[in-house]
């Protein structure tokens, strides 16, 4: 029996390293994987365009929609080393949630906020987390957390990416 399951394998291995062969033949262009910038060159300040994926939501609140737009980020100071404030393409309610404040450690990019929202003591907070990829690039994934004093919550969890505005 062990000579039989080693027959197999060998002709098993045999065909997967024809068919790799054949496939390394084929006219198929190969993709470059991005390697993250060396964190000791990040320059995150300035303008970006965002795009942020269609949410999925948990709790009785609305998905929301996929958005796009403009944001800044800026020198901070203290414990809020960068400040990120949405320029266009979210709505922020009240105003103060479209400013968080972040922090950069090695090619992670975390930024952060949270507010009072309603005339009930619902509390928002804001997250998301992204890989500098390149001084134009940056991408990963932010979550939102809804909490009325009753006890009913929400979260919504999406995809969001920034590439350096033109000429910013």
């Amino acid at each position: 029996m062990k000579k039989i399951n080693a027959a197999v394998f060998s002709i098993m291995l045999a065909i997967v390293f024809i068919g790799a062969s054949a496939f390394a033949q084929s006219d198929i262009p190969t993709v470059p994987l991005v390697k993250s910038i060396n964190p000791k060159l990040i320059n995150i300040i300035g303008t970006w365009n965002y795009s942020a994926t269609m949410p999925t939501v948990q709790g009785m609140c609305p998905a929301g929609n996929e958005a796009s737009g403009t944001l800044t980020i800026s020198k901070g100071s203290g414990s809020r080393p960068y400040i990120l404030v949405f320029q266009s393409g979210r709505v922020c309610n009240p105003a103060s949630l479209c400013t968080f404040n972040g922090t950069l450690s090695g090619n992670e990019l975390v930024f952060v906020n949270e507010a009072k929202v309603d005339d009930e003591g619902g509390e928002a907070t804001n997250a998301f987390r992204l890989t500098v990829l390149t001084n134009e690039l940056a991408t990963g994934n932010a979550s939102s957390r809804y909490i009325h004093p009753d006890g009913m919550e929400c979260q919504w969890s999406y995809g969001i990416t920034l590439k350096r505005k033109a000429g910013k």
